[in-house]
């Protein structure tokens, strides 16, 4: 996407986002080297949709209150800060040098005093409990911490290396049961990047694009898709990354 056309940079230092009505603050590095910490684009988008989708469909506040949903490369954690308003119990998982920036982030948006103290007392009623973990797709051993399964699984922009998504799938597969819900949202920056995640899930997770009707008309663009799957058939996938059903 060109700059311009934007919501966000990594340029500032923080970034104010308003969901349900509450305003939001999160913290950013401009100065690091680590994608993790910036607040990307397709998040906003992501957050956006959840926000306009709550009221009815298979991400509406009455299907997911109460229920536990893990955020994969969180980042600084907004698209999971949406479920979490809508009274989700949200795991935020990324790597070990994201989480600082990512819990001071969860710590000053989604406790009930820190929305409290903004005067979002409706917004601290509903909370849903937020969590942070570290989580390295690669390291399979770690899966087990987190709990799995998870009923509700959200990634924002976490596919822009085409060697990334073979653990990103298997770490899907992972923490998700069958009648999980995942939504994955891309902005489209590789051809090669995008084939790859296609050609993964076939077999194993139903895949829909979410058309643009249901997202937020001001936070939309062409270059950004979020993707609703489903796991097909129970499978795994072996040490190459192929799929194995069972």
């Amino acid at each position: 996407m060109p700059l311009e056309e934007r919501w966000n940079t990594h340029f500032s230092t923080s970034v104010e986002q308003e969901l349900f009505g509450v305003r939001l603050t999160f913290a950013q590095d401009p100065n690091s080297e680590n994608l993790g910490t910036t607040v990307w684009d397709a998040s906003i988008v992501l957050a956006k949709f959840l926000e306009k989708n709550a009221r009815k469909g298979e991400w509406s506040t009455v299907r997911v209150k109460g229920k536990r949903c893990l955020e994969l490369g969180a980042g600084m954690g907004l698209a999971g800060a949406a479920m979490a308003l809508m009274g989700a119990h949200v795991t935020f998982t990324d790597l070990e040098s994201v989480l600082p920036l990512l819990r001071q982030n969860v710590q000053n948006n989604l406790t009930p005093s820190a929305l409290r103290l903004s005067g979002a007392d409706a917004a601290a009623a509903r909370v849903g409990t937020a969590s942070v973990a570290p989580l390295d797709w690669a390291d399979a051993a770690a899966y087990a911490s987190l709990g799995p399964p998870f009923p509700f699984l959200l990634a924002a922009d976490c596919i822009y290396a085409e060697g990334a998504v073979p653990h990103f799938l298997a770490t899907l597969l992972a923490l998700t049961v069958p009648s999980s819900r995942i939504l994955v949202t891309n902005e489209f920056r590789s051809a090669s990047v995008h084939a790859a995640f296609l050609a993964g899930c076939e077999g194993v997770f139903t895949l829909r694009r979410v058309p643009v009707s249901k997202l937020d008309p001001a936070y939309e663009h062409p270059a950004i898709h979020i993707y609703a799957l489903s796991r097909a058939r129970q499978a795994v996938r072996d040490q190459s990354g192929r799929s194995v059903l069972t």
